[in-house]
């Protein structure tokens, strides 16, 4: 637990600490498009909602909603963004799971644009993660994970999860949610380009989502004003337990994920090959100590 700074406007490294009445409020008032990225299990979905009710729907050819218009890595791909609507929508947000989105962003926009990334301390979003992929596949949502290695059980409401399964086909191949993380998007390179192009940045925790789209409605969808965005797309109407490979005891999921959360990602290797982890841990201490946890980056940050 960090010590909450209720005073300091400047914290330990360097950042800005910000709050919502005032701070982050006059930022986005001065701001021109914004930004918001976030890895998997870090207010992504809520922000998508967000956005999609602020025009900032883009549609395929094919009739889907692109909500990941960031990561488009082509010049192709950006130019038919950027023709889709005469209007382009000034908030745009997606997940993201490398370095090179945020990196193209802090090198490619102008400077009053504002780049939000929605933050989660990664021990955290892995575990989130994992419960929600395995959760998923009891609801019958991932139809490409092997049947055979869970069994649901309607009558009981219930779920058996093979202890191998989880270890072998979702945390060890790093699946799905479970990829990108602070390990492969906060990386040195990711660092260095923060502080080469010094662009105008925020940290937040995603916990404040809430916050956040309340100063973003009032300056571009006023009409969202009392709205509630926040979504949890995690399957709830389901208790899933875990058949341990050793004797095939039942234990609860929360129980095991609990047991094992210190020893996931150094069994695991949820380290990237990147990593300037010292940074990002700073950049933590600077955040979870400013009261509102949002933060700005400055010309003094020291990460």
């Amino acid at each position: 637990n960090i010590e909450k700074d209720f005073d300091d406007k400047t914290m330990k490294y360097g950042s800005k600490c910000l709050d919502f009445e005032e701070g982050f409020d006059n930022l986005v008032a001065s701001s021109g498009s914004v930004y918001i990225t976030m890895p998997s299990k870090a207010a992504g979905t809520t922000f998508q909602s967000f956005v999609n009710s602020c025009g900032g729907i883009y549609d395929t050819q094919n009739g889907r909603r692109d909500t990941s218009v960031l990561n488009a890595l082509s010049v192709e791909e950006r130019s038919n963004v950027f023709t889709e609507k005469y209007h382009i929508p000034k908030i745009l947000t997606s997940h993201v799971v490398q370095d090179t989105p945020l990196i193209r962003l802090f090198e490619q926009t102008p400077r009053d644009s504002l780049i939000i990334y929605s933050h989660r301390e990664e021990t955290s979003r892995i575990i989130s993660a994992a419960r929600h992929v395995i959760s998923e596949i009891c609801g019958g949502h991932r139809k490409d994970f092997p049947a055979t290695e869970y069994e649901v059980d309607e009558t009981k409401n219930e779920c058996v999860f093979n202890e191998a399964a989880i270890t072998d086909l979702i945390l060890k191949p790093h699946r799905q949610e479970l990829e990108g993380g602070a390990f492969n998007v906060m990386t040195c390179k990711f660092y260095e380009a923060l502080e080469a192009n010094f662009p105008r940045m925020v940290f937040m925790n995603y916990k404040q989502v809430d916050q956040v789209l309340k100063v973003l409605s009032k300056h571009h969808c006023p009409e969202n004003m009392s709205r509630s965005f926040h979504k949890n797309s995690a399957n709830k109407g389901i208790d899933i337990l875990v058949k341990l490979r050793k004797d095939g005891e039942l234990v609860p999921l929360e129980d095991w994920l609990e047991m094992k959360r210190d020893k996931i990602e150094w069994t695991f290797d949820y380290k990237g090959i990147d990593q300037c982890k010292a940074k990002t841990r700073k950049m933590e201490d600077d955040l979870f100590a400013c009261k509102d946890e949002i933060i700005q980056v400055t010309g003094d940050t020291s990460y």
